[in-house]
């Protein structure tokens, strides 16, 4: 599986488990901020091969 289908397909999952019932409860009980709903996104990213830092006014660049 090449880089960019593995970043779509991890797009995909984040927005499903993101909207499904577990997951929205999970964000709930944790009062999540936007900061740290960034933080969540970027450590999917990470976990997958896909590096990100905050910079300016992107929640993620994509480091190289």
């Amino acid at each position: 599986m090449n880089r960019e289908q593995k970043l779509i397909d991890l797009c995909f999952q984040m927005v499903l488990v993101a909207t499904t019932y577990p997951g929205i409860a999970w964000f709930k009980r944790k009062s999540t901020t936007m900061e740290m709903k960034a933080n969540w996104v970027a450590e999917q990213l990470r976990g997958c091969g896909f590096d990100t830092s905050p910079c300016c006014s992107s929640w993620g660049v994509l480091k190289q």
